[in-house]
């Protein structure tokens, strides 16, 4: 089993993952995110989309929302949201590795470092390359994660987050196979338990997802530093990659 497959991590780390205040963010996000595409927008794919956060506001702003994720624990988190805020989602459970829709969007997001899962850089790539194939014929597609610039600016190789219920988690985190791949345990300390986690993914340039882009079909590959869309350069927090067909 993979990692990210294992539903009792997300539900071990759930509370210090996605507390209110992420899901707070994530509305903030919306207006910006939308700013950055160039065409019009009904349908969105919300290609591991977790508990929902950008489901969410995208669907109360009136937008066609269908939400993948591969974990049943966090579809259902997202399913009990989109109930408490009324609104109408397209809940499905696939593996982004796999999905292939007969309906096509005019938009397709991935949010917050959700991409490079996959065991081989060829599979990253079909993760591209699906995404092509699921856009209607101007559709574009955002990758929102953490680029190996500033991964390698900020790593430290110890890493300690007290949360407000008394939480510690402690991370230790590493660039490894010549930082390709980011790799990091999560330890989580609640009252006398102790929950141990390892987890890794692939890491990439603006360069080198520029170039998966490219090799997708994708004509128009745009890079900036966040989602204000600030110009990417070795201070930026984050790898906001726009590929539009």
């Amino acid at each position: 089993m993979h990692w990210y497959d294992d539903d009792s991590l997300w539900e071990t780390f759930y509370d210090c993952m996605f507390d209110e205040s992420s899901f707070a963010e994530a509305k903030e996000q919306i207006p910006n995110l939308l700013a950055l595409i160039n065409h019009e927008v009904t349908s969105l794919l919300d290609l591991g989309c977790g508990p929902g956060r950008h489901c969410l506001p995208l669907a109360s702003k009136g937008f066609e929302v269908t939400g993948l994720d591969a974990s049943l624990y966090l579809l259902a988190r997202a399913k009990e949201k989109a109930q408490q805020h009324n609104v109408t989602i397209d809940f499905i459970q696939a593996n982004m590795l796999d999905f292939k829709s007969e309906h096509k969007f005019d938009l397709i997001i991935n949010m917050f470092n959700s991409f490079g899962y996959f065991d081989t850089p060829e599979q990253n790539q079909q993760v591209i390359n699906n995404a092509y194939a699921n856009l209607a014929d101007k559709g574009s597609l955002l990758i929102d994660t953490v680029g190996k610039e500033t991964l390698a600016r900020i790593i430290e190789p110890v890493h300690l987050s007290e949360y407000d219920n008394g939480d510690i988690r402690i991370e230790r985190p590493l660039l490894i196979n010549d930082m390709q791949i980011f790799s990091n345990q999560w330890i989580l300390i609640k009252g006398n338990q102790a929950y141990r986690y390892d987890y890794q993914h692939y890491v990439y340039t603006p360069v080198e997802l520029t170039q998966m882009c490219k090799q997708a079909g994708f004509t128009k590959v745009e890079i900036y530093g966040s989602l204000q869309g600030d110009a990417y350069d070795l201070e930026s927090d984050r790898l906001v990659v726009i590929a539009s067909k």
